[in-house]
């Protein structure tokens, strides 16, 4: 049985061949793993790729540095989240009760303007520290894709429990208790 030949080239044969769909599939699968690496990264038992994201107030707070030698939580969220606007007062609570323990507690706004979030922020009475990711690019170093998303962290800066959606008040004293 012959094969069909696409022509000669420089006195061979070339033979037709399905490689354009296996190189295209390859190509994608490098391309696909190497656009994931952040989060790979938090998942349990990984640390948090380092970022610099802005507060409220206007100073710049470095993760995880900030987080060393704490028991963190660090809290994705938005205006607007029915789930996040529980979650929030009762992690300050959890913050005010435990902050001398060595708990921490960040929440990042994810996509919104630094005026709206810090109108909100005043409403809801927070005294965490509040983190603003206007244009969603410190989300997408951590792969965050929707939130509320929580990652709670042991004083060694791994993560221990991630948190996808909302969270009752005691689920997250449970969390950050077994890590106290």
């Amino acid at each position: 049985m012959k094969r069909k030949t696409a022509g000669k080239k420089n006195g061979r044969s070339v033979k037709r061949a399905c490689w354009l769909p296996i190189l295209l599939l390859c190509l994608g699968l490098v391309f696909w793993g190497a656009a994931r690496p952040a989060e790979a990264a938090l998942r349990i038992g990984g640390t948090l790729p380092s970022t610099v994201i802005p507060g409220i107030e206007g100073s710049a707070v470095r993760i995880p540095e900030v987080l060393r030698g704490k028991v963190a939580v660090l809290h994705f969220w938005q205006i607007g989240c029915s789930s996040c606007k529980l979650e929030m007062p009762a992690m300050d609570r959890l913050y005010k009760r435990y902050r001398d323990k060595g708990l921490a507690v960040f929440a990042v706004n994810v996509g919104q303007k630094k005026e709206t979030v810090k109108g909100f922020a005043a409403e809801l009475g927070v005294s965490y520290p509040i983190l603003i990711d206007a244009e969603g690019k410190n989300a997408a170093v951590y792969g965050i894709t929707d939130v509320p998303r929580t990652y709670i962290l042991d004083r060694g800066g791994i993560v221990r429990y991630r948190i996808f959606g909302g969270a009752a008040p005691e689920t997250l004293k449970r969390l950050v208790l077994s890590l106290l």
